[in-house]
């Protein structure tokens, strides 16, 4: 019944992972926000475990990006030729059979061009303007400038935060793909959230999965 289920997931572009009771690697990690100075980890290199240095190169870290009131952000490396991307599963269990997407790297850099990360941590947008009462006491439609019917015809802002995709909100319960890439490796890991105290720590188990492209095209093969 796995062998057909993975045959299955391999031919829409997913690694089907069967469901696993042990194996997993684990580590706590701290918000350097918070604990900044303290011997604390604050990296996890998937290749060599987790780290107290607070420099690059860092596959995952937590608690860096602080949004508005959200404290719990996972962030992969800014290192330069870095191209790491995190994608959030939603709630799931190691037990439970689940499906690795083929997660997309960032673009790769250009001699001299820098990467742009994007942040919105803008609130909700309010309720349109009432129309205003003018010097005779008249209330009368305002005119449509060009801002405003911009304003108007764009969707409105819910309030929730838009981040770049080498960030992803950190969960209880939810699993996670991380697809790294850099000059040297690429290569994929699945990893969960077991606890998060906000703001300060967030502990993880993780292990490393077959790339579902390349099994894509070995199967096809």
């Amino acid at each position: 019944m796995i062998k057909h289920a993975i045959t299955l997931g391999l031919l829409f572009g997913f690694l089907a992972i069967p469901a696993v009771s042990n194996g997993q690697d684990r580590a706590t990690l701290y918000s350097v926000q918070k604990h900044r100075g303290q011997a604390k980890v604050f990296c996890l290199n998937f290749r060599s475990g987790p780290s107290r240095s607070t420099a690059e190169p860092c596959d995952l870290r937590y608690g860096s990006l602080y949004v508005g009131d959200d404290h719990d952000w996972f962030q992969s490396s800014g290192a330069r030729g870095h191209r790491s991307v995190i994608k959030d599963l939603g709630s799931l269990n190691w037990d439970q059979a689940f499906t690795v997407p083929v997660v997309t790297p960032l673009p790769k850099l250009q001699p001299g061009e820098q990467r742009k990360i994007t942040v919105d941590a803008s609130g909700a947008d309010g309720a349109d303007g009432a129309p205003g009462v003018d010097g005779d006491g008249v209330l009368r439609p305002r005119p449509e400038t060009v801002d405003s019917a911009r304003a108007r015809a764009r969707p409105k802002h819910d309030g929730k935060p838009r981040v770049d995709s080498m960030f992803a909100k950190a969960i209880v319960g939810h699993m996670y793909v991380i697809h790294v890439v850099h000059d040297t490796d690429d290569f994929y890991v699945v990893f969960r959230v077991d606890e998060v105290e906000r703001g300060s720590s967030c502990t993880v188990t993780w292990r490393f999965v077959p790339d579902p492209a390349l099994s894509f095209v070995q199967t096809k093969n």
